[in-house]
């Protein structure tokens, strides 16, 4: 894997995306798309099930030409509270098994998980503690894992 992405569901109506929101995520998933460039190894997209996240992740496996992709219930977040240790390295667990096979690897999750596993994620891989901010609804962010580096994805430049 040389990229990862975390990006947190659109704004919704009813657990749907609004419009706004599709505009917005198609944005970020064609910068997503132009960081990888031509991915030589593959792309594995995974969402959490909530309908929300799942049109989040519709809109990129549109862009990046994928027609399938994998969700996992344990991405399905909406209490606030903070993750813990054995979730954080459940998602680790997610991801290992397609980490080698895979140039990028995409997550479409919710504002606790985007908000906590980007910095758990850079102190395990880079060996730094720093805060992150929380991507807003529909932004992302990005872990160049070659470089060793991490920007945020906003829904506009």
């Amino acid at each position: 894997m040389k990229h990862l992405f975390i990006v947190r569901h659109g704004d919704c109506i009813r657990g749907a995306l609004t419009e706004q929101a599709r505009v917005q995520v198609k944005a970020v998933a064609d910068r997503m798309k132009a960081i990888c460039g031509e991915l030589r190894g593959g792309f594995y997209l995974l969402s959490s099930t909530a309908p929300r996240a799942e049109d989040t992740a519709d809109i990129i496996a549109h862009v990046f030409g994928i027609t399938e992709y994998a969700k996992d219930d344990r991405l399905r977040t909406s209490s606030g509270h903070l993750l813990s240790p054995q979730e954080l390295q459940a998602i680790d667990g997610m991801i290992a098994p397609h980490a080698v096979s895979n140039d990028a690897i995409a997550i479409t999750t919710h504002y606790e998980i985007a908000g906590e596993y980007p910095p758990y994620f850079l102190e395990k891989e880079f060996g730094r503690r720093e805060l992150i901010r929380i991507p807003d609804r529909g932004e992302g962010i990005h872990f160049d894992l070659e470089r060793r580096t991490y920007q945020m994805i906003p829904t506009r430049e």
